[in-house]
């Protein structure tokens, strides 16, 4: 998938995330993502998930369930959303996944990010 194209379909999860939790959202860049993982909480979640989950995990003390609940509720719902696909209850499995398979969960989200018209 061209860059570009990547770049568009970032900026409109890092929007829609942005709805879901604005002040959470951005603590969690300036808190979090930029000074410790040196980009943005997007950028990592779709391509160095693995880095934004020991970030978060160190964050929230170790609760996974904290990780899982943020990440689907900022991310990966929004995802389904905007790829216009129905989650089926997916959502669960792929914030259990972001815990324990970051590498396959990268390419799980970027099959769901190529659906997102740009």
């Amino acid at each position: 998938m061209p860059l570009k194209l990547i770049d568009r379909r970032l900026m409109k999860l890092d929007e829609h995330s942005k709805r879901v939790g604005l002040a959470l959202k951005l603590a969690l860049e300036e808190l979090v993502c930029k000074p410790n993982g040196g980009d943005g909480c997007t950028k990592l979640f779709v391509n160095n998930p693995g880095r934004l989950r020991d970030l978060l995990l160190e964050f929230y003390e170790g609760s996974a369930e904290s990780v899982k609940f943020l990440v689907k509720e900022m991310y990966i719902i929004p995802l389904f959303i905007l790829a216009e696909e129905k989650s089926y209850g997916r959502e669960d499995s792929l914030a259990e996944l972001f815990i324990k398979n970051p590498e396959a969960f990268k390419k799980e989200i970027r099959s769901l990010l190529e659906k997102i018209r740009s």
